[in-house]
């Protein structure tokens, strides 16, 4: 099998969720012996892989200008697909930056979308209305994003539009390099301390005001520190996230950390704290009970089929602090309620989300296509 893959980037260091989806799943195919064109903006650094090959497009309008990056990658993509051959996919990566770009110069070629979630721009809407039509395979990260992307494009709702979750490989956190004791006494952290965890971009849409908000509201909770690995992004959420932890000591913000030290993190800390608003899938969530931490988060959309309510997480609505808040000072003082959560999170991923059964569906999709595109 062949697939020509157009990405905004697939660099190997990026914690970015749908640089990590893409990654996953281009590699676990190349596993697989595909052998995948992964088509990258010039400069960006792309994962390794001996069925990788892989090219660029480059850009010709300023980066800041909205969505110009579809001309450049129509540009490139139809002289590369004259200059390699029939391919048996052309893969977009992100139906807004380079989806139009893809559609315009597939050339007949079978199209495969990759939604991770649905946003709510209007540029972005009318991109949805239009984009699906042109596609032969879309893959959704969760039923609320297939459900949300019918809704946009009902010439979506047929039997190539499919839900493909995000595999977890429990095995990459079940082996760290630094001990739990050891990442702790590196960050100042005694070992009776009970650490509450974030992990994500300072967005808006990761909650990131509601955290410092109910973080704010637990007060002086004894034994308690608030552990952030977050890359700063949103100006209004990064100001606020330092401001947080230049007034409070309990709190420690790590700007960047390397992928694959994350676990080390996971396994150093107690809670699991995920206040998003929406996520496609939300893949630290699973990260997080991979680990066999607790999880506090929210009943956003793509984190609710993720978890189970009340058997690996406590929830609360979107935007809910107080309830976050209360969730949190409840795990800060059962350990007993911890380890019955974060037990059952591990097994629910070991269960529902292991690698093989899902590229096993993904490749039958690949394999085994719609005959004819619904118009």
């Amino acid at each position: 099998m062949r697939i020509v893959a157009v990405q905004t980037g697939l660099n190997p260091k990026s914690v970015l969720g749908g640089t990590i989806t893409d990654r996953e799943f281009l590699t676990r195919l190349a596993d697989r012996g595909a052998e995948v064109h992964v088509v990258a903006e010039a400069g960006e650094p792309v994962v390794e892989h001996r069925n990788f090959v892989v090219h660029h497009w480059r850009r010709r309008i300023r980066k800041r200008v909205p969505y110009v990056g579809n001309v450049d990658v129509a540009i490139d993509l139809r002289r590369l697909l004259r200059r390699i051959g029939p391919v048996d996919w052309v893969r977009f990566n992100s139906p807004y930056s380079v989806g139009m770009g893809t559609v315009a110069s597939a050339n007949g070629h079978r199209i495969w979308g990759s939604y991770l979630h649905i946003e709510n721009f209007p540029t972005w809407r009318v991109i949805d209305r239009i984009l699906p039509r042109y596609c032969d395979l879309i893959t959704c990260l969760s039923a609320d994003t297939r459900r949300d992307l019918v809704a946009r494009c009902p010439r979506a709702d047929h039997a190539g539009t499919i839900v493909v979750p995000m595999g977890i490989d429990t095995r990459r956190f079940e082996t760290v390099q630094r001990s739990r004791a050891d990442v702790r006494a590196a960050l100042g952290i005694g070992p009776d301390d009970v650490v509450i965890l974030f992990v994500g971009v300072l967005i808006p849409r990761k909650g990131i005001a509601d955290l410092v908000a109910a973080w704010r509201m637990l007060g002086a909770r004894p034994g308690g520190r608030l552990l952030m690995i977050a890359k700063p992004s949103a100006p209004q959420e990064t100001q606020m996230v330092r401001e947080l932890a230049q007034d409070d000591a309990r709190v420690t913000h790590l700007e960047g950390v390397p992928y694959e030290q994350i676990p080390e993190y996971f396994r150093a800390s107690d809670v699991f704290f995920f206040p998003s608003h929406l996520e496609g899938y939300g893949i630290v969530v699973g990260e997080a009970m991979a680990s066999g931490l607790p999880v506090v988060t929210t009943r956003a959309q793509g984190i609710r089929e993720v978890i189970a309510d009340g058997e690996t997480a406590l929830t609360a609505e979107v935007g809910e602090v107080r309830t976050l808040a209360a969730h949190l000072d409840r795990l800060l003082g059962d350990p007993a309620l911890r380890r019955r959560l974060g037990d059952a999170g591990r097994r629910r991923i070991a269960t529902c989300f292991a690698w093989d059964a899902i590229m096993d569906r993904l490749v039958h999709a690949l394999e085994h296509p719609p005959a004819t595109r619904p118009r």
